[in-house]
């Protein structure tokens, strides 16, 4: 079984996806606890988003040693009370993305994204949490032959 991060960072590299072009905002990286210290992906994770990124700005402490979002080992779905302790947890994580002046943060897990956008709207972020599934697939190039022809221009008569 691959990750996506390793699949994406993996056919860019190979140019088996090739882009049109690089996101322009200043971006920065989630390093997920499963994906990064559990999966060993923390330098594909940084790769691919500087890959697909103008203007790329690790966090302090990428990679390994990242701190956790507060949003896995299943905080996520107990709300209640613990939507509070799981806001105040994230707190660091909050700080480290303001610190790198980015609009764009790149998160492989859906944990996390859930997360850090509640980090976004609790602290003021004004950031926009995104899969690279959805950033590589708005920026990909796509070969001739897949995009779909209107009605008439296929050869039809």
């Amino acid at each position: 079984m691959i990750h996506s991060v390793e699949l994406f960072h993996d056919y860019i590299k190979e140019g088996r996806i090739k882009l049109r072009e690089k996101i322009k905002e200043p971006t920065t990286v989630q390093d997920p606890c499963n994906v990064v210290r559990s999966g060993g992906l923390a330098a594909k994770n940084q790769a691919l988003a500087d890959m697909i990124s103008e203007d790329f700005r690790p966090m302090r402490n990428q990679g390994n040693y990242n701190f956790c979002c507060g949003g896995g080992g299943g905080a996520m779905p107990m709300g209640g009370e613990m939507r509070k302790h799981r806001l105040k947890c994230g707190k660091v994580k909050a700080d480290q993305i303001k610190e790198t002046g980015a609009k764009v943060v790149f998160v492989p897990c859906h944990n996390c994204i859930d997360q850090i956008r509640d980090l976004s709207k609790e602290y003021d972020l004004g950031i926009k949490a995104i899969h690279y599934k959805e950033a590589i697939s708005e920026l990909m190039e796509i070969p001739e032959h897949m995009i779909p022809k209107e009605e008439g221009e296929a050869g039809e008569e």
